[in-house]
């Protein structure tokens, strides 16, 4: 599709807009003086949630606006960028319910680009070629080292590199908005994944199926660093001009996990100046699976009665 194909579904997508929720709208829900209520006043924005399960509604939710987005541009391919991690958790899920003998349907994610029950079938006959080339080769790795070794940590780090990388790989056919945007992504997991790696003393061989490839910095390089330790890592991110990044993980993981999350909704609210191509279509999504996400941090603090201050500590960034 053309830039100016897309027209239509951004001018749609642009009056959806206005029903995301403010920083005013969550200021309320924060100030609430209990669960009960701030689901009431979360019900009047339209969520239909009841009792205590907020999170099911939540879930459909996102899914029911990832239908609309995928109707308004149905050959929009990029947008499965922005879904393909749920497809490799959904991997994971699978292949561990079958040694853990659960049941993989109450852990699977979506939206998704493989639906879940299709990808269960795919799995359990080990037939990968059923699955999208970008997922397959890492489906059927992820089996063989699973079933050869029982390395639950190598399968995840297999899968969530391969996440990454396809992540990547489908953001080519965007704008810069969205590279930058599959770019960063990328970043900061790589640079969750090293600090940890570094704290567990993990080998070069993990870190080697842990990081993934992209356009911001060389894997050997940054692979070399992590190995030298945290202050090495630290250093060399500072070099290359992500020193933000560095510092926000110095100050703990969990800080370091709203920066990550804030410095995403800051390059996706570039795709408010355009009203042609993709970005608007994908920023819309994007921002309502930030807005979920901080439903969840309020919601989850509500029920368990976490002070107001500790919860807009935990706030990320809004979109509109």
């Amino acid at each position: 599709m053309k830039n100016i194909d897309y027209l239509f579904a951004v001018a749609s997508l642009r009056a959806r807009e206005n029903e995301l929720l403010t920083k005013s709208d969550f200021e309320q829900l924060i100030s609430a003086e209990s669960y009960e209520k701030a689901v009431s006043l979360l019900n009047d924005k339209g969520y239909e949630i009841s009792g205590d399960d907020y999170s099911s509604r939540l879930d459909e939710n996102l899914n029911e606006v990832w239908d609309y987005i995928i109707k308004s541009a149905p050959e929009a391919e990029i947008l499965k960028a922005f879904v393909v991690k749920n497809d490799f958790h959904n991997i994971k899920a699978i292949l561990k319910s079958e040694v853990m003998n659960y049941s993989a349907e109450d852990y699977m994610l979506s939206p998704s680009i493989v639906s879940p029950q299709d990808m269960i079938e795919a799995i359990s006959a080990r037939d990968f070629k059923k699955l999208p080339d970008y997922i397959s080769a890492a489906a059927e790795d992820a089996a063989q080292i699973l079933a050869k070794t029982q390395n639950a940590q190598l399968c995840d780090a297999v899968c969530d590199t391969a996440a990454l990388e396809a992540m990547i790989s489908l953001s080519e056919g965007g704008d810069e908005i969205l590279k930058e945007y599959a770019n960063i992504f990328c970043l900061s997991s790589n640079i969750k994944t090293a600090f940890r790696a570094i704290k567990t003393k993990k080998s070069s061989a993990f870190l080697n199926a842990s990081i993934a490839k992209n356009a911001l910095l060389d894997k050997k390089e940054f692979i070399s660093a992590a190995l030298s330790g945290e202050d090495e890592l630290s250093e060399f991110l500072k070099l290359k001009g992500f020193e933000e990044f560095a510092a926000a993980f110095e100050e703990s993981p969990s800080q370091f996990e709203k920066y990550c999350d804030d410095k995403m909704i800051s390059i996706i609210k570039k795709s408010k100046m355009t009203v042609f191509g993709i970005s608007p279509v994908a920023a819309y999504f994007l921002a309502k699976e930030n807005e979920i996400k901080c439903l969840r941090i309020i919601l989850s603090a509500k029920q368990s009665r976490i002070s107001n201050d500790i919860i807009r500590e935990r706030m990320r960034e809004v979109y509109v």
